[in-house]
């Protein structure tokens, strides 16, 4: 098997990969044990005890069909044209009835030292991260490889990686379990690649993302998906008590109209009528109420897409002290996720209902959009509480939200031991599918816990939750005073790279978090704003630098989450440069949805940015945090910028003045001086 940049070859008698030929870096790498295995409750079955039946080639994939007494192991390998990466999927068939523990997916001995890079890092519970990528390094590049779930059962040994995960499931006789894939890819060494610790180079950086791009792609119809959150913009949080309460939010939804905001998150779980849900049984189908259908109507009159939030387990994990929250169907105890107070996600029967219940729900508020939120353990996913780390961060942070691996110590359910982590995901992955395909144009949202689980829980969505919840005010260490604007369009940046360069989202799943937590939500409630009330005198509203912040969110992923006074109020002119940022995004959107980072992250005396280049055209923005004028730089190459074709470009400033134009050839550099505390846009044509 090969293309352009792999070539695989496999030896016939067994049906393992042999060796690896590296097309970017000119390598040859041999490689030993790609064997997979099976252990179920009633047997185990190694490779040794397998003996291949067929061997064919399929187009872009590659089978290989082994057997062993009654069960059967169809092993897929598939190599797509422009990809440098393949991806491996077992099909497990046996002719009795088993509980499936462990799948080995390959066991593989490189020909040097294995590093293994555990993601997505978010400064705390080190060592406790979901996902592993193992990376060998060679003189002129390397390899890569893991499997496509969170919380799966890899290790590595020197030069050995056991690919592995934990299905923890019965499979009736004659019934097919298809497998989680693996991947292994191959990259080449960079100029700017330099080895910091444990974290992933750039090359190997852009590697994991090409990979995960092909492998979530964006959406055939891509949007731009600005949302004002709902419960961090001064909504109602409570059940609705009277008419009034709905017009509070109604003028809401037309403040986030006259910012260009076309979606928004309702501030109440299940539409405020978490008890409504939680007591419903039999066949009794969960139907709004008359105010928070008034909402909805008002919302598609306006042509908002009103968001539906739900939660899993329990039906509101955010309001324990009003014990609000309860396990879904009290009528069904058997469902319950021992010893938490939480229906089991991982439960077949209790799955099918709360995912039938979501689309009811859908279909009486016909919403346009949709999130779901809390954890596994029917709790709310961060503050230290059952089934979370908690604790405070690095520096003094407040605790910030983690997973553990779901568990489930039920008797009664059909999983074959606690460790239900593969089942509750790939039930979240179906419900996101079956969403998806009921509801095509529905925009669709992850919180928690996905946020927190890394990219391969992301199918089927258009973003996530953004990493930069809290809102704090404390800016990139060692940069002197900012506007607060600048302050946050430099974390929205340095916040973004994180999620793209160390926990490989593609950009377009990420979602920026755009100005701070009102200063009434101190009012609200004091527990949601973490640095409260150190810096509740800072949150008084600004219009300084609203270009700024805008650009660096638009620059980052084309999925914002507002937090806005919408209650208060801001200046009508401000609303205005919201709104018109936003159209320029949608205007823009072929290039927002590519991006390609120049190498300095936002720091005291850099210029920092991005290219969003689609074939011999696009933008470049420039960020300059710092109070004096800098020059940025960068090239007219694909390397670069990711810039195709030769010849003589044309770059011209287009933002915030139209006052200079130069012209270059490919290959050249580009240097152009930023203003203080600035963002520059730059369109890159073909020169006339």
């Amino acid at each position: 098997m090969e293309n352009s940049r792999l070539s695989l070859c496999f030896d016939r008698t067994t049906g393992t990969l042999a060796a690896v030929e590296n097309k970017l870096s000119g390598e040859i790498y041999r490689v030993r044990g790609d064997e997979c295995s099976v252990e179920a409750v009633e047997f185990s079955t190694d490779f040794a005890d397998l003996q291949l039946v067929s061997l064919d080639r399929q187009g872009e994939a590659l089978k290989a069909r082994y057997q062993s007494g009654g069960l059967t192991i169809e092993v897929t390998y598939t190599l797509h044209d422009t990809n440098s990466f393949i991806e491996k999927q077992l099909v497990i068939t046996s002719d009795r009835n088993c509980g499936l523990r462990r799948v080995v997916l390959s066991r593989l001995t490189f020909p040097a030292d294995v590093m293994p890079y555990l993601h997505p890092k978010l400064g705390l519970n080190r060592g406790a991260e979901p996902s592993c990528t193992y990376f060998v390094r060679t003189a002129e590049g390397g390899v890569f490889a893991g499997v496509e779930i969170p919380f799966d059962g890899s290790s590595h040994r020197n030069r050995e990686v056991t690919l592995a995960y934990a299905p923890n499931v019965k499979v009736a006789a004659g019934e097919t379990l298809v497998s989680e894939r693996m991947y292994l890819g191959v990259y080449r060494r960079g100029v700017h690649d330099k080895e910091q610790g444990d974290l992933p180079m750039q090359s190997e950086s852009e590697a994991m993302v090409a990979m995960t791009s092909a492998v979530l792609p964006p959406p055939s119809t891509p949007r731009l998906g600005p949302v004002l959150c709902g419960w961090w913009s001064e909504m109602w949080r409570k059940p609705y008590r009277t008419i009034e309460d709905v017009e509070r939010d109604m003028r809401s939804i037309d403040f986030a109209v006259e910012c260009g905001i076309d979606i928004v998150a309702d501030a109440r779980v299940w539409a405020g009528e978490p008890q409504k849900v939680s007591s419903l049984r039999n066949d009794e189908k969960f139907e709004l109420g008359e105010l928070p259908r008034k909402l909805a109507e008002y919302a598609r009159r306006k042509g908002v897409r009103w968001m539906f939030w739900a939660s899993m387990g329990n039906s509101e994990p955010w309001c324990e002290q009003e014990r609000m929250g309860k396990p879904f169907r009290p009528d069904k105890p058997e469902w319950l996720m021992t010893p938490y107070s939480a229906t089991c996600f991982g439960y077949r029967p209790s799955f099918d209902w709360l995912a039938k219940t979501i689309l009811d729900a859908m279909e009486a508020g016909q919403y346009g959009a949709w999130s779901i939120d809390g954890d596994f353990f029917g709790g709310p996913g961060f503050d230290g509480g059952p089934g979370w780390n908690g604790g405070g961060g690095p520096n003094g942070e407040p605790g910030e939200p983690w997973v553990h691996p779901a568990r489930c110590e039920s008797k009664l359910h059909d999983h074959v031991n606690p460790d239900i982590n593969c089942i509750c995901q790939r039930h979240l992955t179906e419900l996101a599918r079956i969403l998806r395909q009921r509801y095509p144009d529905v925009y669709t949202f992850y919180s928690r816990p996905t946020m927190d689980l890394g990219v391969w829980a992301l199918r089927h969505v258009d973003a996530c939750w953004t990493i930069n919840e809290w809102a704090g005010l404390e800016g990139i260490p060692g940069m002197e005073p900012q506007p607060k604007n600048v302050l946050l369009g430099d974390k929205i940046r340095h916040w973004s790279r994180m999620r793209v360069h160390q926990h490989f989202f593609p950009h377009y799943l990420d979602s920026s978090l755009v100005f701070d937590a009102p200063k009434s939500m101190l009012g609200l409630d004091s527990a949601v704003v973490f640095d409260a009330p150190q810096s509740m005198p800072n949150r008084d509203w600004t219009s300084e630098k609203i270009d700024y912040i805008m650009l660096s969110a638009l620059s980052s992923s084309p999925n914002q989450i507002f937090y806005l006074p919408s209650q208060a109020g801001i200046p009508a002119a401000d609303k205005r440069e919201i709104k018109k940022w936003l159209d320029w995004g949608r205007a823009n959107l072929p290039y927002i949805m590519v991006r390609k980072d120049l190498p300095d992250w936002p720091a005291p005396g850099k210029v920092d940015g991005s290219a969003h280049i689609v074939g011999r055209q696009g933008l470049v923005f420039l960020f300059n945090p710092n109070k004096d004028s800098l020059p940025g730089e960068f090239s007219l190459s694909e390397e670069s910028i990711g810039l195709k074709g030769d010849g003589a470009f044309r770059v011209s400033q287009s933002y915030p003045t139209a006052e200079r134009t130069a012209t270059a050839r490919y290959g050249e550099t580009i240097r152009w001086d930023v203003p203080g505390q600035t963002a520059v846009i730059l369109d890159i044509q073909p020169a006339p």
